[in-house]
């Protein structure tokens, strides 16, 4: 949830909608009352405070334990509340229509915390949706970003030796 509202409830340890999902009347309403939390814009981020930015990366910590256990996850009575919810974005996600054009929200907020958990990812057949797909791209940017610094030092390296720059 990057801007807006979220809606948090304060008896879950867990629980965070964003505004559509909130006014959806397709999804479920949830048994607890929720606080409507405002969520800083990009403009705002440099103005947030130390206690904003750590609420923001405990919210990705949850969500990306969240991603974990739903990839991992084969239970069809899930303990975890938001198991089956995640599950529904993995589905959207790789079907939808939108994605590749930008214009979905869910996928450009899903797509951003698959490429958070790639980053950090160690196991070599992770279950997380496109996780091994995401490496690879990085690792070959990587490798491309290195091939470009050495093709840069060579030329400063020539251009110092034979005195021309």
């Amino acid at each position: 949830i990057l801007s807006g509202y979220r809606y948090h409830c304060n008896t879950c340890n867990d629980y965070d909608i964003c505004y559509e999902c909130w006014t959806n009347p397709n999804i479920p309403r949830h048994p607890h009352q929720l606080q409507a939390i405002p969520v800083n814009t990009g403009e705002q981020k440099s103005q947030q405070t130390d206690a904003q930015r750590r609420e923001r990366q405990r919210n990705i910590q949850l969500h990306l334990q969240l991603l974990r256990h739903a990839a991992t996850c084969t239970s069809p009575t899930c303990h975890s509340a938001n198991c089956m919810k995640m599950k529904g974005i993995f589905r959207h996600a790789s079907s939808c229509p939108n994605r590749a054009n930008g214009s979905c929200h869910v996928c450009k907020r899903i797509w951003m915390l698959f490429q958070i958990h790639a980053r950090q990812c160690k196991e070599a057949n992770c279950k997380v949706p496109n996780c091994n797909a995401i490496r690879e791209k990085l690792r070959q940017l990587k490798k491309q970003q290195q091939a470009m610094d050495d093709r840069r030092r060579q030329e400063m390296n020539r251009a110092y030796r034979t005195g021309t720059r």
